[in-house]
């Protein structure tokens, strides 16, 4: 008896499973597309303000440890819409300001609208948030004492998109989420 032996054909993936199955997924992406670009802006937009928070608060502790005012200047970079920011130290003659921070100076975004309602510098025209050698803020004014960034993208979805820190004379800072008003 010369029987053959039947062995079972090599199984796979048809073309159709292969085909549902990037189906599902492209529906899956589509799906959770706006969600993600959602969660990138929310992102964005926090990491920018919290970014400031951070360098108001190492400039309070720079004033603290040398004992001596220090202050974070904002100005527009060359003349156009970009916020930028640095650290200066009141210098021994008590009325100039010098860079005390390394590097180039932070920025923000083109991405969000900006509002510094900060005292002026008389001789720089720029917005301060000074601090005291005692890490107070002396210049505290009721209206003059916030920084917000707004994201027109998260304001269209109808989300808090605005970030506000507000200082305080004691030096304190304070980040409040809103939706713009």
């Amino acid at each position: 008896m010369d029987r053959q032996v039947r062995r079972p054909a090599p199984r796979g993936f048809t073309m159709i499973e292969v085909l549902v199955v990037l189906g599902i997924m492209g529906i899956f992406l589509v799906v959770s597309y706006p969600s993600i670009m959602n969660t990138m802006s929310v992102r964005n937009l926090e990491n920018a303000t919290r970014e400031i928070q951070t360098f108001l608060q190492q400039t309070k502790v720079q004033a603290v440890n040398t004992r001596v005012a220090h202050r974070v200047r904002f100005y527009h970079l060359g003349g156009g819409a970009a916020w930028a920011y640095q650290m200066e130290s009141l210098q021994e003659d008590g009325t100039t300001w010098a860079s005390a921070h390394q590097g180039p100076p932070k920025t923000i975004s083109l991405r969000f609208n900006v509002t510094i309602a900060l005292p002026i510098d008389t001789t720089t025209g720029d917005p301060v948030a000074v601090f005291s050698s005692l890490g107070m803020f002396p210049q505290y004014t009721v209206g003059q004492n916030s920084i917000a960034l707004q994201s027109p993208k998260l304001l269209r979805q109808g989300q808090d998109d605005e970030r506000v820190l507000s200082m305080y004379m004691g030096g304190s800072i304070q980040y409040v989420k809103r939706k713009s008003v």
